[in-house]
């Protein structure tokens, strides 16, 4: 197969050499030297065959003249050798020339059928992406940049603006496209936004120091999440930054209600807050929230309160009856209605859950809004970044409490005028960190007119499909256009870069070899397909080293392959300096408001001795909504001395020991019993599951004789007769007025258990 290849060039090396020696023997020897040359190749041949040696000949002379000699010492004749020696000379010199032509032109040959049959066998590009040398990248950006910024110089400093000087520049808004990974952003490309994806320890950080270290030096603010404390150590100036991590001692006061003045801005910040992350089947508690935390807001700056003290007091920890105050009038309104207190209790549970870390801000020190700082309102020195940090043991408090800073943060970049020059980066180092965060699908989606970067890092697609859903997760990969993909640490994510990369369609030319017992049969056959193939194989993106990966720019920009450079940078500041007056612990919730205890009748006490029924009964049941009804026990008891006095006046404590026990007996019984029937009474969004079974007997300590019952409901039927009276008069007042009194709700209470004692079960 080999000499098949070499069978051409030899066949012209051969041919070659007998032309060269021809011509060189042919003007190099006279004729009687080939007269010689031909009768020393016959005496050769004679004596080879062993004739006779000594026959003679007549050896011609140059001069025309003959000479005998025998054949055998022909070859000895000096004339003969001359000649024979002229003629191996010009057949050297034709060997040395051949060698000197041939051996170049076989090189060359061997190159040209190299290149011609290499480039016939290598794959040729159809369509689809394409990788290239990162030299060949750093090139065609570079001619794609020059020639849009002659566009946009050309106009106003004229077609040599580039010998303008630095300050023409500047005034011309001359703009110098930002790098990562050590190549520039192609022309203005940095709004529509970068993914960094990579696991831990690839990289990410590395190129994100990068990116705000060229945004500081040319003035260009940012807003940071810092979840490790690297980009604060590094970059933070007192002078300038600022720190939103309510957990730190560097961190201003905040307030919502200094970021949000309309329903629709309290009903952004509800929806960051208060998060959905990814959708789910309950979310009625999650949108009831927002709905009652947007109203309270609102509320709170209607009275002129707008603060987080009062959040916290009239919302957060306030009874149910406060909150449905608060919110009265209002679409929240039936969402804390008192008669639906286990909804309300519900509601504000995952409210609380959510909004939590709106107790732990500072309330001390400089005031500080977002808002503002974004608008630059006040005096805001160039390149400043606000970091938006916290602590991994701090993530699972402050969670929503970030992603409504950094929810804000966008909002407000969005409700800004117009402009092309870059004006503020939003950088998130972990984006699976945060909750899902609302403003930032709309932020991937718009905030490039308004001049605005975002960069996000993610160590794993799962995870942002996890906080996201996978339609919206893949939205906001598909809106990140330039990707820097680093080593992966897992195959689903491995694959989706894989992807985002790239492939492409080509023309391959497959090649087969046959091969026979004659060199005749030696055959080699080539056939062409299209084939689509993948740039970055996914194996291939999860075995990377660290600080490599490839980059990937829009506008029809070849992916490359790059290696970040590490840069040790000065630590300038603590990572984190914690609160001295350590947040949340000296907050407690209010203590609930004891119901005031009623008058006792002249000459009578609520518990009369030693009545082992208290009358302290602890904390409101959730099911008065906190109106400010009493216990039905207290009630219950109540109606039950009232009964035992007779109206008479109070049983005196000198009276029959065995009587008292009695009473006592009996009080404690009757208790119990009208316990249960105020429970059952109160209790209206119960099932008929949860009521007591009326079937259901009464243990055996508590069991009243009949002979004891009829004695006891004897001596007191005038009671009876003035509650039923009173109970009258209660129902009326009731009709007139929808909107009963405690008195009047207590005295309902107390009728109800007076008739219903009749028909209690008594053995």
């Amino acid at each position: 197969m080999f000499a098949a290849g070499l069978k051409l060039p030899l066949i012209a090396g051969v041919i070659l050499l007998a032309i060269v020696s021809y011509v060189q023997v042919r003007f190099s020897l006279t004729d009687h030297q080939f007269y010689l040359i031909g009768m020393d190749i016959y005496a050769r041949f004679y004596g080879f065959i062993e004739f006779d040696p000594d026959k003679l000949i007549a050896l011609k002379q140059a001069d025309g003249s003959t000479l005998e000699m025998a054949i055998s010492v022909l070859s000895d004749y000096p004339p003969v050798e001359q000649a024979v020696s002229a003629l191996w000379k010009a057949i050297g010199l034709a060997l040395v020339f051949t060698a000197i032509v041939f051996v170049p032109a076989f090189f060359l040959f061997y190159w040209i059928l190299e290149y011609f049959g290499g480039s016939f066998k290598e794959k040729k590009f159809v369509r689809g992406a394409s990788l290239v040398k990162l030299g060949l990248l750093k090139r065609k950006i570079w001619r794609n940049n020059f020639v849009k910024q002659h566009k946009e110089l050309r106009p106003i400093l004229g077609w040599f603006w580039w010998l303008a000087g630095a300050q023409k520049l500047i005034e011309a808004g001359y703009y110098i496209p930002a790098k990562i990974a050590g190549v520039s952003y192609p022309w203005r490309k940095e709004i529509e936004h970068t993914m960094l994806i990579g696991t831990t320890g690839t990289g990410k950080t590395v190129a994100l120091l990068d990116l705000i270290t060229q945004a500081r030096a040319k003035g260009q603010r940012a807003v940071v999440f810092d979840l490790t404390g690297a980009f604060i150590s590094r970059f933070y100036d007192p002078s300038r930054d600022m720190i939103l991590n309510p957990m730190d001692a560097r961190c201003p006061q905040w307030s919502i209600f200094d970021e949000c003045s309309s329903i629709s801005e309290f009903h952004a910040a509800s929806e960051a807050l208060i998060p959905s992350d990814g959708g789910g089947n309950d979310q009625f508690w999650v949108l009831g929230a927002r709905s009652i935390f947007m109203e309270s807001c609102m509320a709170l700056v209607r009275a002129g309160t707008p603060t987080n003290a009062a959040l916290a007091e009239r919302l957060m920890t306030a009874d149910l009856s406060e909150v449905h105050k608060l919110v009265e009038g209002t679409l929240a309104e039936p969402m804390t209605s008192p008669e639906a207190a286990k909804m309300a209790i519900s509601i504000r549970a995952v409210l609380n859950a959510n909004a939590h870390a709106l107790m732990l801000l500072p309330t001390s020190g400089p005031r500080f809004s977002i808002r503002d700082w974004v608008r630059a309102k006040e005096d805001i020195k160039p390149g400043s970044i606000l970091f938006i940090s916290a602590r991994y043991v701090d993530l699972g408090i402050l969670s929503k409490l970030l992603t409504l800073w950094m929810n804000i943060g966008m909002h407000t970049l969005m409700s800004m005028t117009r402009t092309d020059d870059l004006r503020l980066w939003f950088i998130i180092d972990e984006l699976g960190a945060l909750h899902r965060l609302p403003a930032l699908e709309q932020g991937l989606q718009t905030a490039r007119n308004f001049a605005g970067a975002i960069v996000t890092g993610i160590h794993t697609y799962d995870k942002l499909k996890e906080v996201y859903g996978e339609d919206i997760a893949n939205t906001l990969a598909s809106l990140s256009r330039t990707k820097l993909v680093l080593a992966c640490g897992d195959d689903v994510t491995a694959e989706w870069c894989s992807d985002a990369i790239g492939k492409q369609e080509v023309i391959e030319i497959d090649e087969g070899y046959s091969y026979g017992h004659d060199n005749a049969r030696d055959a080699v056959t080539s056939n062409s397909k299209n084939t689509i193939r993948t740039l970055a194989l996914a194996d291939e993106l999860t075995n990377l080293k660290s600080l490599t990966g490839y980059i990937k720019f829009p506008d029809g920009f070849p992916a490359a392959k790059i290696k970040l450079k590490f840069k040790t940078r000065p630590i300038v500041a603590e990572e984190f300096i914690p609160r001295s007056d350590n947040p949340g612990m000296d907050r407690a919730l209010p203590k609930p408001k004891p119901g005031p205890k009623p008058s006792p009748k002249p000459g009578g006490s609520i518990n009369d001795g030693d009545d082992p029924v208290s009358g302290d009964n602890g904390p409101r049941p959730a099911s008065d909504g906190g109106a400010g009804i009493e216990p039905p026990g207290v009630q219950e008891q109540l109606a039950f001395d009232a009964e035992r006095r007779g109206g008479s006046g109070a049983v005196s404590k000198t009276d029959d020991p065995k009587s008292d026990q009695e009473k006592d007996r009996l009080s404690a019984v009757f208790t119990a019993r009208g316990q249960e029937r105020g429970k059952q009474s109160l209790s209206d969004q119960k099932t008929a599951a949860d009521k007591p079974s009326s079937s259901k007997k009464p243990s055996t300590r508590n069991r009243l004789s009949a002979k004891e019952a009829d004695r006891f409901i004897g001596a007191n039927g005038n009671a009876k007769r003035e509650q039923k009276s009173r109970s009258a008069s209660q129902a009326k007042s009731a009709e007139d007025n929808p909107d009963p009194t405690k008195e009047q709700r207590e005295g309902a209470i107390g009728s109800r258990i007076i008739e219903d004692r009749d028909d209690m079960d008594i053995g």
